[in-house]
């Protein structure tokens, strides 16, 4: 093997480049050399093993190297992430960016998925993958990314997931933070709806207790007819030294300060 790569190795790798093909599958490589798809797969899996391609969903890859000696065109983290795994759209921190809710990460992308899939890193971008049940699956819909189309939640679904697990956005005042900023740009009714859908009652606690102290107006009894209404901390991660007080409405201990729902 000539600087590590086999004969039909290079053949490859110099077909892709002639073809400025980044993306490639294992019935791709099957047709160019007239081979097996087994025989295509253990050729990509061998790649990938030298760091020549990364692996993505469905018997893809990605060309990672180039024998050329030139940087590779540069790729839009949500494009590869959207060939990562099936079915998938993205949410929480890189949902916020794309909306321009919140600055972007731009070495980190978060991927949710009813499938299960182990997080990776890719050409300097870390790929996260939430496990959701399919009960929580929805609340997305297709964007144009440099022509190509991703699967995006929308606003609202946005932060309705951050407001369920708010470690993806960095933490729940940061999600207060964002509703309150967002406010008078957000459906509020599809916020109660898709709370309701996701089926979690101190998610629903939550989002009460928020918009009431953001005095928008909604529909309250809709919302507590599908609360458990089993007393719970509002944010059972915060460690400061403020005593919490209850919440008979919500049923909450809250334990975050009331200054959080005043205007700057």
């Amino acid at each position: 093997m000539k600087g590590g790569l086999s004969e039909t190795q290079k053949k490859l790798i110099h077909w892709l480049e002639q073809n400025h093909q980044m993306f490639v599958t294992t019935k791709e490589i099957s047709s160019f050399l007239s081979c097996t798809e087994k025989e295509a797969h253990s050729l990509g899996f061998a790649l990938s093993l030298k760091k020549w391609f990364a692996t993505l969903g469905h018997d893809q890859y990605l060309l990672l190297r180039s024998t050329r000696n030139t940087p590779l065109p540069i790729i839009n983290p949500l494009i590869i992430g959207s060939r990562l795994i099936e079915p998938y759209y993205f949410s929480f921190h890189t949902a916020a960016a794309y909306h321009k809710l919140i600055p972007s990460l731009p070495t980190q992308v978060y991927v949710v998925t009813t499938s299960i899939r182990n997080n990776t890193d890719i050409r300097g971008t870390s790929y996260r993958f939430i496990h959701v049940t399919p009960r929580k699956f929805f609340g997305y819909l297709p964007v144009t990314i440099e022509k190509v189309t991703v699967n995006m939640a929308d606003k609202e679904k946005t932060l309705i997931d951050s407001l369920e697990k708010f470690k993806y956005i960095g933490g729940l005042l940061e999600v207060i933070r964002l509703l309150k900023t967002n406010i008078e740009t957000l459906d509020v009714q599809r916020l109660v709806d898709y709370s309701v859908l996701m089926g979690s009652s101190t998610l629903i606690q939550r989002l009460g207790y928020i918009l009431d102290h953001l005095n928008v107006s909604f529909d309250e009894e809709f919302l507590r007819s599908y609360s458990l209404g089993v007393l719970t901390y509002f944010d059972p991660f915060n460690s400061t030294a403020q005593k919490p007080k209850r919440d008979e409405k919500w049923n909450l201990m809250i334990n975050i300060p009331d200054s959080l729902f005043t205007k700057d």
